[in-house]
């Protein structure tokens, strides 16, 4: 008891309110449930071309544990959720072994549709959220009088969008640096070394920049209009979980 108090009182002194841990936890088990759907895209498209790697080594699973990133899945999703910061992480990245793969397709190719893979899992988690709030929507079930479930779904609905958007960016190490790769004719190889080389620089580079949510800012007023096309209160709901 005398322990619990002690950390609420931290928590007080650090300027924490009660609402910024709720949103703090929401941030955290959203993006392990987006991430491991994520993980496991990718372990099953390798597994299903003939890489053994992804089994061997545990992630053929949705258990969430399997795919989290100490960094990347908790402690960035817990600095966010208490400082109101942009949302940002990733899961612990699947081994996969090309030499692996089945002949019918080229390397470069079984590549790119892992990759593909993990960003398509997260469109297909955004539009079942979509499908799940209509349908509540649809029978009688108020985003008003259930608030914090809607603002819950909101969330989840939103951070698909934007993992799906932000790992299609046609960069090394994201998955759109591999999809690119396989796009490019073999006289362009140059600019796929570049991007390996420097891809991390120029990711960062987003990151630390507006440009970014330049890029942003059609894709979210996208999926906002999509929220409101559904029920005005679910856009109303997400806004009220950010404290907006």
């Amino acid at each position: 008891m005398d322990r619990a108090f002690s950390q609420i009182a931290v928590l007080g002194l650090l300027g924490v309110q009660a609402a910024d841990v709720r949103r703090m936890l929401v941030y955290v088990v959203c993006l392990v449930l987006a991430t491991a759907v994520h993980e496991f895209a990718h372990a099953y498209a390798a597994d299903r071309l003939g890489d053994p790697t992804p089994g061997r080594e545990g992630r053929l699973t949705l258990n969430p544990l399997a795919h989290a990133d100490p960094i990347g899945t908790i402690a960035l999703p817990l600095f966010a959720g208490l400082t109101r910061a942009p949302l940002f992480g990733w899961g612990r990245p699947v081994n996969t072994q090309p030499r692996y793969y089945s002949r019918k397709i080229s390397m470069r190719g079984g590549m790119a549709l892992v990759a593909f893979a993990g960003p398509l899992s997260n469109v297909l988690q955004a539009l079942l959220v979509a499908l799940l709030a209509w349908g509540m929507v649809a029978g009688g079930i108020s985003p008003e009088a259930h608030a914090s479930v809607f603002g819950v779904l909101g969330l989840f609905f939103i951070m698909n969008i934007t993992l799906a958007v932000l790992n299609l960016l046609p960069v090394h190490p994201l998955d759109g640096g591999k999809v690119l790769a396989w796009l490019l004719p073999s006289r362009a190889q140059a600019v796929d070394d570049f991007l390996a080389k420097w891809g991390w620089a120029i990711l960062l580079a987003l990151l630390l920049s507006p440009a970014l949510g330049i890029l942003f800012e059609p894709v979210l007023l996208l999926a906002y209009k999509t929220m409101a096309l559904i029920d005005g209160r679910w856009l109303t709901a997400y806004a009220g979980l950010l404290g907006r």
